[in-house]
């Protein structure tokens, strides 16, 4: 099978990903012919291929014309990490300007004349293309791309719709809290139960599972939402992601869905961190635009 990987503008995690596999990403570039890899050949033009991972978010018009060309070229499209899925960290630059966001970056002596203009606004690349499976993840788990790569290497793409990372967690549920959100920086989780019912923003309810539920499970640390929104905010009825999450936070911690937006300091950076860019997650989409997302064991 011919093979391509491509990055748009991203902090190349996920090829740093494909790399750490190892002995198994060497035995897949052994089977089969790996086309295009600028962090592994010195290949100048994308041939066509049969399966072409693409990672990273459109900035500016030469990653645009990058992507049309993918598409063009690539039998199967698979949007790799959640930059390309959801728009990522990058996303969250729709909230400010272009210019505010150059000046906060480079500060205010940098100039910028010979830089590419930017989109008016980041969107997931699937708002551009058609994408034939997803796999979300910043960056995905080693065992989680492994799996994925197993299946696509052998022409079939996996077709399965994934839970939430509640469902993957070990710790213990107990009766909500009250008492509102609480910060890691204020206070110390207890170990082996519930954050988010012990008063920790925590986006379990809420993400994709096939992550294992690391973070919380192994970690004590909270779901950041990295692996993107589960199937039943991004599907109908549902398709309101405030109100959805507003919904599940409450019930999770007792208070009401008012009380959850109040006490959220910065709902943003809190809830939308990497699915800010999903416009109104997933309502229009191309043609073709494939509408599941790959987990571990599919």
């Amino acid at each position: 099978m011919r093979v391509a990987v491509l990055s748009l503008s991203s902090c190349t995690g996920c090829q740093y990903v494909l790399l750490s596999l190892e002995e198994y990403f060497y035995t897949l570039i052994g089977e089969n012919a790996v086309s295009y890899a600028p962090f592994l050949l010195d290949q100048k033009e994308l041939p066509e291929v049969d399966l072409l991972l693409l990672e990273g978010t459109v900035r500016n018009g030469d990653d645009f014309r990058r992507l049309r060309e993918a598409r063009q070229r690539a039998e199967k499209l698979v949007a790799l990490g959640t930059c390309a899925c959801f728009g990522g960290v990058p996303g969250l630059a729709d909230m400010v300007s272009e210019e505010r966001m150059l000046r906060m970056r480079y500060g205010e002596g940098a100039t910028f004349e010979q830089a590419p203009p930017g989109v008016k606004r980041l969107l997931p690349v699937d708002a551009y293309v058609s994408v034939d499976a997803f796999l979300p993840g910043c960056p995905p788990g080693e065992e989680l791309l492994k799996d994925f790569l197993k299946l696509a290497l052998s022409g079939n793409l996996p077709s399965r719709m994934g839970a939430t990372v509640c469902s993957e967690c070990k710790v213990t549920a107990s009766p909500p809290s009250r008492d509102g959100f609480r910060r890691l920086l204020s206070a110390v989780p207890e170990d082996g139960k519930c954050l988010l019912e012990q008063g920790f923003i925590c986006m379990g309810p809420l993400t994709r599972d096939g992550c294992g539920a690391l973070c919380p499970s192994s970690f004590g640390v909270p779901c950041g939402g990295c692996r993107g929104p589960c199937d039943e905010v991004l599907l109908p009825p549902f398709q309101d992601p405030c109100l959805e999450t507003l919904r599940r936070l409450a019930r999770a911690t007792g208070l009401s869905p008012k009380a959850v937006g109040e006490q959220a300091k910065d709902p943003a950076h809190s809830f939308f961190k990497y699915c800010l860019a999903e416009p109104l997650l997933r309502r229009r989409r191309p043609g073709g635009t494939a509408r599941f997302l790959y987990r571990l064991g599919e």
